[in-house]
């Protein structure tokens, strides 16, 4: 029993302390990749601690419980499998959870599609314009992908911008980060709210996949017209977390075409 204490006890500490850690300090923002990375293998780290807690339980009650009294025997193997069942619980749990959420996707879709003004294919992916006078883009995931486009970006950016804009939503494709919200998603609908664990990897999750795809936006279209799309979209809209990011892109250096080309031929 002593060694599933141990998974129990490092679980409980990988939930309490991983918040703590993965907050602290600024450097968070500058690598953005490296965070959301730690923050993923801080919760697959306590899933798997849990998982080994169960199972090592049972295990040790069905040795235990073969040289010991019946009654304590009994009492081991109770305990054991109600471990596993609570392990099937949350399984059970995360699997009703997982549709609905699922299911989001599927409304974006539904709120957007009938008033498509237009469609057209680029680079694996359907660009979807629909009529709208608010500055709105939106990538969904399936298995035709397609990025939602409002026909107020034509008006309010240049195309230089628009390309950015359109790249940003292209790495949340690319990058899978519909995966990562909906873990993070869930894992706080099972975390019990007194945890900060659960909501913590939420709002990093989403605040770190944007600044990802800022990244990978920039390096593709450049810095500039990406801060300038969404600075102009930020007043557009009065969401100043627009502007934030579009600070963040033009305090950070960024190599210059030339540099890019060279260090990709250094690595060739």
């Amino acid at each position: 029993m002593i060694v599933t204490g141990s998974f129990l006890a490092a679980a409980a500490l990988v939930l309490l302390l991983a918040p703590l850690v993965l907050t602290a300090g600024r450097w968070q923002v500058r690598h953005p990749r490296t965070a959301l990375t730690l923050w993923f293998l801080a919760f697959f780290a306590g899933i798997g601690l849990a998982g080994a807690s169960a199972t090592t339980a049972l295990l040790c009650c069905v040795e235990v419980g073969e040289v010991h009294a019946p009654a304590e025997g009994m009492l081991l193997t109770v305990v054991g499998w109600l471990s596993l069942g609570v392990l099937a619980a949350v399984i059970a749990f995360v699997s009703a959870s997982a549709e609905p959420l699922a299911d989001s996707w599927r409304e974006a879709v539904g709120r957007f599609a009938p008033v498509a003004v237009s469609r057209e294919k680029s680079d694996g992916v359907t660009l979807v314009w629909f009529d709208s006078d608010e500055p709105t883009a939106c990538a969904v995931p399936s298995k035709d992908p397609e990025i939602f486009l409002s026909t107020a970006l034509t008006k309010l950016l240049s195309k230089p911008q628009l390309r950015a804009v359109i790249e940003h939503e292209r790495a949340h494709l690319r990058q899978h980060h519909g995966w990562a919200v909906r873990i993070a998603e869930i894992n706080a609908l099972c975390v019990p709210r007194r945890f900060p664990a659960g909501r913590a990897l939420k709002r990093a999750t989403l605040l770190l996949i944007e600044l990802i795809a800022d990244d990978a936006a920039a390096r593709r279209a450049g810095a500039v017209h990406l801060a300038n799309a969404l600075a102009t979209m930020g007043r557009v809209t009065a969401d100043p977390g627009l502007e934030l990011r579009a600070d963040r892109l033009t305090l950070r250096r960024w190599k210059t075409p030339k540099k890019r080309r060279a260090t990709a031929l250094a690595h060739a």
